[in-house]
């Protein structure tokens, strides 16, 4: 599915040659794989996470996605892509607090064009799908974290996309929770969907079949298949 080949990332700083995020990072990803990115803080782990989701471009390298080089696609063809083939979750949940979890999840379908029914009937299907079937109606300020991660989750999958970005999905939850979610993660992926994480947690990273230690940018070293 994915495969990056000596990827840079360097952002401007004043008078510097600039900061480099990412430095000769070569990385395959199959379809269905399960992937952790695991290392300290600022060691380029959100940056990839960034690049491979269509968030930002590379400063040098290439990307394939599927078989294409998309290294250099502009900010329409990317928004395509995520649009398309990506569903996202972040550790801050991103939803619109006052909006009910079903209007949360319908609203990157609509933004797709799905008719507004069909929308409703899968965003009720998804909430039961997570464990929330009854919470419909009820707003992201009445749902607990735990909750809204869920909705998240089932917002990530409304598009039925082929990969899952998840970045620190269990960041803002107790451990219970976060178990609970990740076990989750795990179904879906189960269910095909190819999933790259970053979690700073080593413990969590472990339910990933593979995962990547990164270090000043490179990676240092490769777990699992």
């Amino acid at each position: 599915m994915i495969k990056c080949e000596n990827l840079k990332k360097v952002y401007p700083v004043k008078k510097s040659k600039g900061y480099e995020a990412l430095t000769e990072v070569d990385l395959e990803i199959k379809a269905g794989d399960f992937l952790s990115i695991t290392g300290p803080s600022g060691c380029g782990k959100s940056t990839l996470l960034h690049i491979l989701g269509f968030l930002d471009n590379p400063s040098g390298g290439k990307y394939f996605f599927q078989g294409k080089n998309v290294t250099s696609f502009n900010d329409r063809k990317r928004s395509m892509l995520r649009r398309e083939k990506i569903g996202f979750i972040f550790q801050s949940f991103n939803l619109l607090p006052r909006f009910s979890a079903s209007a949360n999840i319908m609203l990157p379908m609509l933004y797709a064009g799905v008719e507004k029914s069909e929308a409703l009937e899968r965003s009720y299907k998804l909430l039961e799908d997570v464990g929330l079937k009854g919470k419909e109606n009820n707003s992201a300020l009445e749902l607990s974290g735990g909750e809204c991660q869920r909705v998240a989750m089932a917002r990530a999958i409304a598009n039925k996309p082929e990969l899952i970005i998840a970045d620190e999905p269990t960041g803002n939850l107790d451990s219970k929770t976060g178990k609970n979610v990740m076990a989750l993660l795990k179904k879906l992926n189960g269910e095909g969907l190819t999933v790259i994480m970053v979690t700073h947690d080593n413990e969590l990273a472990k339910i990933a079949s593979k995962i990547i230690v990164m270090k000043d940018g490179r990676i240092e070293k490769t777990v699992g298949r």
